[in-house]
C-alpha cells in the first residue's frame, strides 16, 4: 500500500479486505471488483483533491445483485446459465450510481434468476446468513443482505418483486427498501414480472438507505413502467420527526399465527413510533390474505415461466431442480387465470387507495417467523410462501415499503417491522424510520461472525 494513498483508496481496500474475511463463510460476494473500485476510488481521491463533490454517493463503497449489468464485468443472474455473460452496458441504476460517485466493490450472490427466498443457489453455492451460517438468508437478494450485516460496504443494492428486499433484510437484522413500482429504473436489469419489480437499497441506517434512493430513483424514458413525477428533495427532512403521523395497525392476518417474539417485537415498534408522536389506529386491510393466492403466485408465476420459457426447454439440466420446479408450476396458468388476476388486482389497489384515506403508514411484522434453518428449508416453495406471507401483497400493489430491525428472537436471530406508505410517498418511510432509529439501537448490533472477529 502506497504511503500517499488516499483516503477513498484506503476505504476500499478495507472494504475488500473484509469481503475476503467473511466471505468464505457467508459466499455472499459472487464478483469482486477489486480492479474497478481501485479505479473508482482513485478517481474519487483525485476529485477530492481539486475540491470536487461527485455526487449524493460520492465515495460510498457499494455492492451490486448480479441480476445488473456492470459493463466489462460478467452477470450470471445466479444461473450457470450465464456464467460467461460479459455485460455490454450498465443497467440504468448503476449508470445512476456510477453518476452519484458510488464506488463498486462486488456483485452479490443471489437465488437463480431472483427466483426464491431461501438463497439456495447450486451454481455458485448457497448463501448463508451470518447471524447464524446453518439458517437461511432469505432471498432473492440474499447477499445483498448478507453483505450489509457483515459490513463488506456501506450500501447494497437489490431486487425486490414479492420481497427479495425486505425479506432478507429482516432476516440479517438491516434496513432494506422497495421503492414504489416505477420509481426507480429496470431498465436493462433481470425481469420477473411485468408490474411487480423494483429495485432498492440496503444498509444499516435508514439516512444511507434515504440517500441511495435520491440518488437512483427518476424518470427514465427506457423503462416503459417508470413514472415522470419528479423526485421531491426529501434529504432535508430526514429528521422532522412524525408528530400526528396515522399508523395503522393491522391485528387481522398480519398479527395472525406468528412467532410470539415477532409479535411482541413489532408491537413494540409501534409502540416506540407512538412515543415519537404518531398515532396509533387499529384497522383491516381488506382481501390481505388473498393477495398471495390470486395476484402474485399467478401473475408472477406466468410472467417468470414466459420470461424462461427458452431455457427450460433448452437447458433443464442447467437450472438449480428447486427453481426449474417453481418456473415450471408457471406453465399450468392459463389466460383466463391471469385475467382473473389483474382483475383482482385493479379491485385490491382500490381497496388499499380507501385505505390510505384513513391512514398514513401501515404497520406489520416483514415475515411471520425469523430465518429457518437450512434443513429445515428444503421445500423453496413452501418456505419462500412462509416467508413472503406479509410482503407479496404489498409488491403486487405498487406500495413503497420500509423494513427495519426491530428486535430478536429465536436463536438471537433478527426480527424486522414493515413499514407501509401509500404511493411516491417514500419520504414519509424515511422521516418514520429515523424516528425510530434515533430511538432505538437494534441496527447497531452485529452478528456473532463480525462481533467475534
Amino acid at each position: 500500500m502506497a504511503a500517499n494513498e488516499g483516503n477513498l483508496r484506503r476505504t476500499a481496500r478495507a472494504y475488500l479486505a473484509a469481503i475476503d474475511k467473511y466471505n468464505g463463510k457467508t459466499n455472499a460476494i459472487l464478483t469482486k471488483l477489486e480492479e474497478l473500485a481501485m479505479e473508482q476510488a482513485a478517481r474519487t481521491d483525485a476529485a477530492e483533491q481539486r475540491g470536487e463533490w461527485l455526487g449524493l454517493l460520492h465515495g460510498v463503497c457499494i455492492t451490486l445483485k448480479d441480476c445488473l449489468h456492470v459493463a466489462g464485468y460478467r452477470t450470471t443472474y445466479g444461473s450457470a446459465l450465464y456464467a460467461e455473460q460479459i455485460s455490454k452496458s450498465d443497467s440504468a441504476v448503476v449508470a445512476r450510481l456510477r453518476q452519484a460517485g458510488a464506488i463498486f466493490l462486488g456483485k452479490s450472490n443471489l437465488t437463480e434468476f431472483c427466483y426464491g427466498a431461501t438463497g439456495e443457489n447450486p451454481a455458485y453455492g448457497d448463501i448463508n446468513n451470518p447471524w447464524s451460517l446453518d439458517r437461511v438468508p432469505g432471498g432473492s437478494s440474499s447477499g445483498a443482505a448478507a453483505a450489509a450485516a457483515t459490513d463488506v460496504r456501506r450500501l447494497a443494492i437489490g431486487s425486490d418483486t414479492g420481497g427479495s428486499v425486505r425479506i432478507p433484510a429482516a432476516l440479517c437484522g438491516v434496513v432494506g427498501l422497495r421503492p414504489t413500482f416505477g420509481r426507480v429504473s429496470n431498465a436493462n436489469a433481470l425481469g420477473l414480472t411485468v408490474d411487480f419489480d423494483t429495485i432498492g437499497p440496503l444498509a444499516r441506517s435508514v439516512s444511507d438507505v434515504a440517500r441511495a434512493f435520491a440518488a437512483i430513483a427518476g424518470y427514465d424514458p427506457d423503462d416503459p413502467a417508470s413514472i415522470a413525477t419528479p423526485v421531491e428533495n426529501f434529504l432535508p427532512t430526514l429528521h422532522d420527526g412524525i408528530a400526528g403521523v396515522r399508523v395503522g395497525l393491522p391485528k387481522r392476518y398480519f398479527f395472525e399465527n406468528l412467532q410470539p417474539e415477532i409479535e411482541r417485537a413489532v408491537l413494540a415498534a409501534a409502540t416506540t413510533l407512538e412515543r415519537a408522536g404518531a398515532r396509533l389506529v387499529d384497522m383491516v386491510v381488506p382481501s390481505a390474505e388473498q393477495a398471495q393466492t390470486y395476484i402474485h403466485i399467478c401473475m408472477a408465476r406466468a410472467d417468470m415461466a414466459d420470461i424462461h420459457r427458452d431455457e427450460m426447454e433448452r437447458r433443464p439440466d442447467a437450472i438449480g431442480p428447486q427453481v426449474l420446479r417453481r418456473l415450471r408450476l408457471g406453465l399450468d396458468v392459463s389466460g383466463r387465470d391471469y385475467a382473473a388476476a389483474r382483475r383482482w388486482l385493479a379491485q385490491w389497489r382500490r381497496d388499499l387507495r380507501e385505505m390510505f384515506k384513513d391512514v398514513d403508514l401501515l404497520l406489520t411484522p416483514t415475515t411471520p417467523i425469523v430465518a429457518p434453518l437450512r434443513k429445515a428449508s428444503a421445500d423453496m416453495v413452501e418456505t419462500t410462501q412462509a416467508l413472503a406471507r406479509f410482503t407479496v401483497g404489498i409488491g403486487c400493489a405498487g406500495l413503497p415499503a420500509l423494513t427495519l430491525p426491530c428486535g430478536f428472537g429465536e436463536a438471537g436471530m433478527p426480527i424486522g417491522v414493515q413499514l407501509v406508505a401509500k404511493w411516491l410517498d417514500e419520504a414519509l418511510l424515511f422521516r418514520a424510520g429515523c424516528a425510530f432509529q434515533e430511538r432505538t439501537e437494534f441496527h447497531l448490533a452485529r452478528p456473532p461472525l463480525v462481533a467475534h472477529g
